[in-house]
C-alpha cells in the first residue's frame, strides 16, 4: 500500500497540472476561433468592397461615353458584385443593414444603363455603400491581434484603395466626358492628398512584415505609370476612349495589387489563428492521451506488484516476454537463437498476414522476398553476432505474395554468461512513406497547375539533353514561349480563368510534340520547348523549329472556350538551336529568350531564330 500511494501522489499531481494545462488551452482555442472568425469575414467583405469598386469605376464611364464594351463589362461585373454579396450573407446575417441598401442596387443599375442616372446620384450610392463596409471591417479588424500584422495597419490600407477606387472613377468620367467640370477636378486632387496621408500613416503604423510584403506586391513601376498619367490628365491631353481605357487599366492594376496585399495579409492571419487552433487540439489529444497511460500506467503497477509476490518463476518469464509486445504499433518478432519463431504479436499478423499458430514454429526465411543478394544478409548476420545489434530498411513478402519495404531493426538478448539465446525483431511498414517520398519528388519537379515540367527540372533535363548531344553529335532547338495578351485576361476575367486558360494552353502544345520532347512551364505565361535530336544538320533543323513553331502558334491562335467566354491569345517564340561553342545552358535560355523579345518587337504572334554573329 505505501509503494501504490508513493506512485499515486505523482499521478494525481500529474492529472491537476495537465487539467490546468487543458483549461487554459481551451480558452486559447475559443479565441483562435474567434480570431479565425474575424480574419475570414473581414476577407469576404473586402472582396465585396473591391468589386462594388469595380462596378462604381465602370459605372462612371458608361454614364458619360454610353461605351457598349463598357457595358458589357459592366454586366459580368454585374454578376461578380452579386456572388460576393451572397458570399456575405451566407457567411454572416450580422448585416441587415446592408440588405436594404443592396436592394436598391438594382433600381440603380437599371437607372444606369438606361441612362437616367446622372454621375452625381451613381456616385454618392456607392460611395455611401462602401463607407458602411468599411466600417464594419473597421470594427471586425479590431478583434485581429497578430504578432507580424496588426489591424491598424489594415484598416489604412481598405481606406487607401477606397480612395483610389474614387479617383479611379472620377477621372475616368472625366476623361470620358466632352465637358470637364472644374469641381471633380478638384476633388480629385484632394483625394490624391488623401492617398498620400494615408500611405504615410500605413507605413508607420504597420510592421516590418506588413511593408515588406507591401513592397513586394505592389509593383513600383505600375505607379510610375499611374502617376504619369496623372500628370497628363491635368494638362488635359487625356481625353479618347483609348486614354481612358488605360487609365482604368493601370488604376485597376494598382488598386488589385493592394487588394491582394490586404488578402495575403488576412490569409497569413487565418493560417496562424487555424495553426493554433491545430495545435492546440495536439495538447487535448496528449493531455487525455497521458490521463489514459497514467490510469493503465497505475493499473499495472498494481498487477505487477501481485504478480511478482503470487506467481512463480515460469508465469514471471512469460510476463516478461509479453511486456515487449503489449500494444505496439510495430510488428514484433520473438526467436530463439537459430532463428525459429517463438512469439509475435498483432501488429506482425495485420502487417505480413500470417496468424501467429502459421508462423511459430517456422524460420524468418518464409518472409524473404529474393529482393537482396547473399553478401546483405551475410553482412547483416555479421554486424547482428558481432554487436548485437542491426538496422535498416529491407524487402519482405506478406502472405498473399505481395513484396513491401519494411523498416527493421534486430536486437540480441543474451544471459548471463553472454551467450546469445533469443532475438527480438521489431519492424512496421513504410510502403506510404516511399509513396510520400517519391510524390514530394514529383512535387518539386513539376509545376502544380498543369503538372508540366517545372524550371528546376527543365533545366537539369537541359543540361542533360546537351551533354547528350555532345556526345553523339546530336542537334536539338530550345524554344522560349511567352503568351501574347495574357495578363489582359487575368485583369478581364479573373485568375481562374487564367489558371484554367494555362491548362489547355498546356494540352494544345503538348499534342504537337513527339513522345521525346520535353515541354515545361518555367513560370507565370512562360513555357519552354526542348526538340530532342530533330536533324543531321543545322539549317534542317532550323527549319523543323520554325515549322513546330508555327504550328504551335496556329493552334494558340484559335479560340479558347472556358465558363462560356472566347478568348484568343498568341504567342511569341525565340529559337535556339544547340549544342554551340558556348556549351552553356545559361546562354541557350539566353539566346532564346532574345530571339523571344525580337518576335514581341515585330508584333507578337511570331517566332524568330536566334543567330550568332
Amino acid at each position: 500500500m505505501k509503494i501504490i500511494l508513493i506512485f499515486s501522489l505523482p499521478a494525481v499531481a500529474l492529472i491537476y497540472f495537465s487539467y490546468s494545462l487543458v483549461h487554459s488551452n481551451y480558452i486559447k482555442y475559443q479565441e483562435s476561433t474567434s480570431y479565425a472568425s474575424s480574419a475570414k469575414h473581414t476577407h469576404i467583405l473586402s472582396k465585396l468592397i473591391h468589386n462594388l469598386q469595380l462596378e462604381r469605376g465602370l459605372s462612371a464611364g458608361y454614364i458619360v461615353s454610353k461605351n457598349e464594351t463598357i457595358k458589357k463589362n459592366l454586366k459580368k461585373q454585374y454578376n461578380l458584385t452579386d456572388d460576393s454579396y451572397k458570399n456575405l450573407i451566407n457567411f454572416s446575417n450580422e448585416h441587415p443593414q446592408f440588405i436594404k441598401k443592396f436592394k436598391k442596387m438594382k433600381i440603380i443599375r437599371q437607372k444606369l444603363l438606361t441612362g437616367k442616372l446622372n454621375f452625381s446620384d451613381e456616385i454618392k450610392y456607392y460611395n455611401g455603400l462602401n463607407k458602411d463596409l468599411l466600417n464594419a471591417i473597421s470594427l471586425l479588424m479590431h478583434n485581429l491581434k497578430s504578432k507580424l500584422y496588426n489591424g491598424k495597419a489594415l484598416i489604412e490600407l481598405q481606406k487607401l484603395k477606397e480612395y483610389l477606387g474614387q479617383e479611379r472613377a472620377y477621372s475616368y468620367n472625366q476623361i470620358l466626358a466632352r465637358n470637364k467640370n472644374e469641381k471633380y477636378i478638384k476633388y480629385i486632387q484632394l483625394l490624391q492628398k488623401k492617398e498620400e496621408k494615408l500611405k504615410t500613416i500605413f507605413s508607420v503604423c504597420a510592421s516590418t512584415n506588413t511593408r515588406h510584403l507591401f513592397k513586394q506586391i505592389v509593383h513600383k513601376e505600375t505607379l510610375e505609370k499611374m502617376n504619369h498619367l496623372r500628370k497628363i490628365f491635368y494638362l488635359k491631353k487625356l481625353s479618347s476612349k483609348e486614354d481612358a481605357k488605360i487609365w482604368f487599366q493601370i488604376t485597376s492594376q494598382y488598386i488589385t495589387q493592394i487588394y491582394n496585399v490586404s488578402s495575403q495579409i488576412l490569409n497569413t492571419i487565418l493560417k496562424d489563428a487555424v495553426r493554433t487552433q491545430k495545435d492546440i487540439r495536439k495538447v487535448f489529444i496528449f493531455t487525455v492521451i497521458l490521463w489514459i497511460l497514467s490510469i493503465l500506467s497505475f493499473l499495472f503497477l498494481v498487477y505487477i506488484l501481485n504478480a511478482l509476490i503470487n506467481k512463480e518463476e515460469k508465469l514471471l518469464k512469460r510476463i516478461r516476454i509479453a511486456s515487449y509486445t503489449f500494444d505496439s504499433h510495430e510488428a514484433i518478432v520473438i526467436t530463439d537463437k537459430n532463428g525459429i519463431v517463438l512469439e509475435v504479436n498483432k501488429s506482425f499478423t495485420r502487417i505480413t498476414g500470417y496468424e501467429a499458430d502459421e508462423i511459430i514454429g517456422h524460420t524468418t526465411k518464409i518472409l524473404k522476398s529474393d529482393k537482396h543478394s547473399r553478401e546483405f544478409y551475410a553482412n547483416m548476420w555479421g554486424q547482428l553476432l558481432t554487436s548485437g545489434k542491426w538496422s535498416g530498411d529491407i524487402y519482405n513478402k506478406r502472405k498473399n505474395g505481395e513484396i513491401y519495404p519494411e523498416r527493421l531493426s534486430i536486437s540480441a538478448i543474451k544471459n548471463e554468461n553472454g551467450d546469445i539465446i533469443n532475438f527480438i525483431a521489431q519492424f512496421y511498414d513504410i510502403s506510404d512513406l516511399r509513396s510520400a517520398q517519391e510524390e514530394a519528388v514529383y512535387q518539386a519537379n513539376h509545376d502544380f497547375l498543369t503538372g508540366l515540367f517545372n524550371r528546376k527540372l527543365l533545366l537539369q533535363r537541359l543540361h542533360e539533353e546537351n551533354s547528350k548531344a555532345l556526345r553523339h553529335n546530336f542537334i536539338h532547338a530550345f524554344l522560349f514561349i511567352d503568351l501574347d495578351n495574357f495578363k489582359s485576361v487575368n485583369d478581364t476575367y479573373g485568375h481562374h480563368i487564367g489558371d484554367e486558360l494555362l491548362i489547355q494552353v498546356s494540352q494544345r502544345m503538348k499534342s504537337l510534340l513527339r513522345e521525346e520532347d520535353i515541354l515545361a512551364r518555367m513560370s507565370g505565361d512562360e513555357f519552354a520547348v526542348i526538340l530532342v535530336n530533330i536533324a543531321n544538320s543545322k539549317e534542317a533543323a532550323k527549319k523543323y523549329a520554325e515549322k513546330k513553331c508555327q504550328s504551335i502558334i496556329d493552334a494558340l491562335s484559335q479560340a479558347f472556350v472556358i465558363e462560356g467566354n472566347e478568348i484568343y491569345i498568341g504567342a511569341s517564340i525565340g529559337i535556339k538551336i544547340f549544342p554551340d561553342e558556348k556549351n552553356n545552358i545559361e546562354d541557350i535560355i539566353n539566346d532564346a529568350d532574345k530571339a523571344m523579345y525580337v518576335s514581341k518587337k515585330h508584333g507578337k504572334n511570331s517566332c524568330s531564330l536566334y543567330c550568332e554573329i
